[in-house]
């Protein structure tokens, strides 16, 4: 059978015999979608727990809205003007908006806004978590009276799901912060997006209450660029019922882990190897041990991270990587240790744009100019059994076993 699979801002064919044919995972579509407007309208009436907006200001506050980049520019605009007519309609007329500065390829857009630089010189020090790290929040957001997150639900290698906490640590805090934050995943990474005892999670979640209270309009993605619902309400109360909701549309059912699992990276953080091989942890619950994840990611970036090069050449064994980002941690060098945690797992092939002598040298992945030519590959090493699961929209999906 042949199929066309994501890559870039374009798609690629994959021929995949039938014998070897498992199933081709994707999100429900939405049934019916609302526009943006509504959606918000609809999460700021019916809140989480009961909390509105309105049981957390008094007249003539301050209030900062900080936005995560990653939410479409037409939800993050009509987020904008309906908290701001709300707050305005509640006696507050000050409203600060902050938007984060992402490493990933986001762009912040707009006018009237404050891009939030980790690496701004000045930050506000609101105290230590448990694990030691240092909250040091944007001066400007940590001012305001009222704060409101506005986030998308998204999976994240590192904190599980985006969304929540990480408007706080990293979305407005300090590269020290961050650092020490990210430097967690070096005790070692989250089995799943599920598990319950992620330290980068917990030491986000810390920081927020130091930082807080923060009120949070959270959006769910609806897998074609835009979103599909939305909840409102005190921030870790949206974030666990975000993150339910995720689970019930993007975490489809297997019944078996699989030989082969190819898998899209999208447009967005296929854009760069980066961002690409974090998407490998979506699917690493799909794979059985030893077997083959194809990344499918154009990269037309390229690398995307000096300091992601830089561990790659310096530090191949996994062993030594970590020893030194157990004492000399730096930012860029987590996703360097993720990919080799993931390539003691199993086996990764890229089907990309990148020179493949590049690929296989510098990062230890297999390379391939089709996706075709890589599956013909993995089957030759899986053996002719081998059975392959396809992940189109690899971004959005996290498969799971049925227990």
């Amino acid at each position: 059978m042949e199929l066309w699979i994501p890559y870039g801002e374009t798609e690629v064919p994959v021929r995949v015999p039938d014998d070897n044919f498992y199933r081709i995972l994707e999100p429900a579509k939405p049934l019916g979608t609302k526009d943006a407007a509504s959606i918000i309208e609809e999460a700021l009436e019916k809140p989480v727990g009961g909390l509105f907006l309105k049981d957390m200001i008094k007249p003539g506050s301050v209030a900062g809205i900080l936005i995560d980049p990653i939410v479409p520019s037409i939800a993050r605009d009509e987020a904008v003007k309906a908290l701001r007519a709300r707050l305005t309609a509640l006696g507050i007329d000050n409203v600060r908006v902050f938007i984060r500065k992402r490493m990933s390829n986001v762009a912040p857009a707009g006018e009237d806004l404050k891009i939030i630089d980790p690496s701004q010189a000045s930050f506000a020090e609101l105290g230590k978590t448990s694990a030691g790290t240092s909250v040091e929040l944007d001066p400007d957001l940590a001012s305001c009276e009222v704060k409101i997150g506005v986030g998308l639900v998204m999976p994240h290698f590192a904190s599980g799901f985006t969304g929540g906490p990480e408007a706080v640590l990293p979305g407005s805090s300090s590269i020290h912060s961050i650092t020490k934050n990210r430097s967690l995943l070096t005790k070692g990474f989250p089995t799943s997006s599920s598990a319950p005892d992620n330290q980068v999670l917990s030491d986000s979640l810390e920081a927020c209450k130091l930082a807080g209270p923060f009120y949070s309009l959270c959006f769910m993605p609806d897998g074609a660029g835009g979103v599909g619902s939305a909840f409102a309400g005190e921030m870790e109360s949206v974030f666990r019922e975000g993150v339910s909701r995720y689970r019930e549309i993007y975490s489809p059912k297997i019944e078996r882990k699989l030989d082969i699992v190819i898998v899209s990276a999208g447009s967005l953080l296929g854009a760069d190897l980066y961002h690409a091989v974090r998407v490998a942890s979506n699917v690493l619950g799909a794979v059985r041990r030893e077997g083959t994840i194809i990344l499918v990611a154009e990269c037309s970036k390229g690398v995307g991270d000096s300091s992601f090069l830089e561990y790659a050449r310096r530090f191949p064994e996994r062993k030594e990587l970590s020893t030194e980002l157990r004492y000399r941690f730096k930012l860029g060098g987590h996703v360097n240790l993720f990919l080799q945690d993931a390539l003691e797992k199993c086996r990764i092939q890229l089907v990309s744009i990148l020179p493949e002598l590049f690929v296989r040298d510098s990062f230890g992945l297999k390379p391939s100019q089709t996706a075709t030519e890589a599956v013909q590959k993995a089957i030759r090493v899986e053996g002719k059994e081998s059975k392959i699961l396809i992940v189109p929209k690899g971004d959005f999906t996290v498969p799971v076993m049925e227990s």
